[in-house]
């Protein structure tokens, strides 16, 4: 029995009698027999058969919320004859292709795929936060050492959105170039700002209280300035470790003064953030984080930027923090997941 040249076939809710049977009997060589066998027989996805007809790997998924992240996925399941890494990735993205074809944005069901896997297991394809080949995104670690990866549909949301809320394909076409009077400077090579304009700001609008504000003004990283000296916008960062990741990433804030919330001041720092971040990690420059974490507080943001990933930026949802915020992260081009 071999699995390379195994031909992966679509069974989803079509099970012919025979196949039924040639299941079954490929569960039992493995142990899973009985009413439990029986009873995961309307999940399967997709069976692999080898050359001979033989069947040589079977999937199936499961509608759950998946408390890591807490949103409801296809939890993805599978058994194969040998340790084919062709073979798992293969038959994971026919089963994707199949139930995205199904869902149905703003719908109630599944969002997306969930998988967990152990050191070695087939489906387990290296080190990388996103793998090439299934476009799986590392989501954390479950607390008995299982990676979690997770892949959404397109267009998938993850909170009610606002009837102005743009649709994903809206998104990824939404030109944020910035106006000619603002310009991105990083705080500490600015010419036109100082610190203590920053804490002016954040005294004036009320937004961080003046012991916290003295802790942070080191953690300012870029500024967004309109015209000569006013401030439109600042943007801070900071090492931390993620416990769900297991791994030190770059913290961000944002915050655009009320004069100012109507324009892409903010998805500009945010995009060249990103730049400036990526740029020092890919030359060796700054490696000490794989990417960038933030927790989304504003609620009407929430709802407004409500899709799964933000298709410009690649930030991904990835679960609440413990007062509701939207936590969502953005991995550096070659980073890597740590060992548990």
């Amino acid at each position: 029995m071999s699995t390379g040249a195994a031909a992966v076939e679509v069974v989803r809710g079509g099970l012919s009698d025979e196949q039924v049977e040639e299941v079954l009997g490929f569960w039992s060589s493995r142990g899973l027999e009985g009413d439990a066998a029986r009873g995961l027989l309307p999940s399967v996805v997709c069976i692999a058969a080898d050359d001979e007809g033989e069947v040589v790997g079977v999937n199936s998924v499961d509608d759950q919320v998946i408390p890591l992240v807490g949103r409801r996925f296809w939890d993805y399941r599978w058994v194969l004859a040998d340790d084919s890494e062709e073979l798992a990735a293969a038959m994971f993205n026919s089963a994707f292709e199949v139930l995205a074809e199904e869902f149905e944005p703003g719908g109630t069901g599944p969002i997306g795929l969930s998988v967990a896997i152990g050191r070695g297991e087939p489906m387990e394809r290296g080190p990388e936060t996103i793998w090439p080949d299934t476009e799986l995104t590392f989501a954390g670690y479950l607390p008995d050492d299982r990676q979690l990866r997770i892949r959404y549909f397109w267009g998938a949301t993850v909170e009610p959105g606002a009837s102005s809320s743009p649709t994903i394909d809206q998104l990824a076409a939404r030109n944020y170039e910035a106006e000619d009077r603002i310009r991105v400077e990083a705080l500490a090579e600015s010419d036109s700002v100082t610190p203590d304009d920053v804490l002016a700001l954040w005294a004036r609008e009320g937004v961080v209280a003046e012991a916290a504000a003295q802790r942070r003004i080191d953690q300012v990283h870029l500024v967004a300035i309109a015209g000569e000296h006013e401030i439109a916008g600042v943007s801070s960062i900071y090492l931390e470790r993620s416990e769900q990741l297991r791994m030190d990433m770059w913290n961000y804030r944002t915050f655009v003064p009320s004069g100012h919330r109507h324009g892409s001041v903010g998805a500009r720092l945010l995009f060249r953030n990103i730049e400036v971040l990526e740029s020092r990690f890919r030359s060796g420059e700054d490696t000490r984080a794989q990417g960038i974490l933030f927790d989304l507080e504003n609620e009407d943001v929430m709802k407004g930027l409500n899709t799964a990933v933000w298709p410009l930026t690649g930030y991904t949802f990835i679960g609440e923090n413990p007062l509701g915020a939207h936590t969502r992260v953005r991995y550096f081009e070659g980073a890597r997941v740590l060992p548990p």
